[in-house]
């Protein structure tokens, strides 16, 4: 087993964000209250990946959310979550020894049929090279979704959640890779989208 991936430390993190492009995701059980997600989500949010592969709370994820940025960031995730839907935010993470980074994520979050919620899954891209100024933000994207890049992404998470449950390493290996690119070029849509909002 190679421990190096189950600490939490700055090298640990940044070791990640390079293998990783810089792109992560995850999906949480809500019933149980387990979020899982790669190693390079989980250093994002100061959690060990053995931690994340063991399962974590929300309130424990959300711990990482800059202090300024938590409250707004985590009502508007907290009400998609009631009600189903998607969400779009930026907001900086506070590493143990003090860095910030900035954060895109996009997640969407699932009811069963009388109405409770029970699954989220999302991707995470770390946008701090390209955003060294600006305002954190959260918004509710609605309750389907109806574009075709997301809907790729939320197959993608489905597929690498079915294939990590029995166990298949290079299928997980590239059902990894996929998300990354599908992440990279959510990322890259939305930093488009607002850049040409702002002219």
């Amino acid at each position: 087993m190679d421990h190096a991936h189950d600490v939490v430390s700055e090298a640990a993190l940044v070791a990640a964000l390079e293998a990783s492009g810089g792109v992560g995701f995850w999906m949480w059980d809500i019933l149980r209250d387990e979020a899982r997600a790669d190693p390079v989500s989980a250093l994002l949010f100061n959690i060990s990946p053995a931690r994340s592969r063991a399962g974590v709370s929300l309130s424990e994820i959300l711990k990482a959310i800059h202090p300024d940025d938590q409250a707004h960031i985590s009502q508007v995730i907290l009400d998609c979550v009631q009600t189903g839907g998607s969400y779009t935010a930026e907001y900086r993470v506070c590493s143990p020894e003090g860095q910030l980074r900035w954060l895109f994520t996009r997640g969407h979050f699932y009811l069963d049929q009388d109405g409770r919620p029970t699954t989220g899954r999302g991707v995470i891209v770390e946008i701090t090279d390209s955003k060294s100024a600006g305002a954190a933000f959260a918004i509710r994207d609605g309750a389907t979704i109806d574009d075709a890049l997301n809907r790729t992404a939320d197959l993608c998470l489905s597929l690498h959640n079915m294939v990590s449950q029995f166990g298949d390493a290079p299928l997980v290996a590239l059902t990894e890779t996929l998300l990354l690119e599908i992440g990279r070029r959510l990322a890259d849509r939305e930093r488009a989208a607002r850049t040409g909002s702002l002219h």
